[in-house]
């Protein structure tokens, strides 16, 4: 699949440089960047195909666990749950 990218110029001077260096072509360094990227888990310790709460939601880790999203609307919904059934 083609695609089109606007880099700037000095950017797109360095990748063509480092990729005379290492003998590739600028496809090719394009390809494994994306792949890098891609293939590096977004939160740290878990796998890129993990959803995992992001670690700011600390105390609320709990209620997070069995929260379907985790938006604010959505924790703040669990909250209320939990806490209603705590009360009883």
């Amino acid at each position: 699949m083609k695609a089109t990218i606007d880099l700037d110029d000095t950017l797109y001077h360095r990748l063509k440089v480092e990729a005379a260096r290492r003998g590739r072509t600028v496809r090719e360094m394009v390809a494994e960047g994306i792949r890098a990227v891609i293939d590096t888990p977004a939160f740290p310790g878990s796998a890129s195909h993990e959803v995992r709460a992001p670690t700011w939601y600390g105390s609320l880790g709990s209620y997070a666990a069995h929260a379907e999203r985790h938006d604010l609307d959505a924790m703040r919904t669990s909250v209320a749950r939990g806490r209603k059934k705590k009360a009883r």
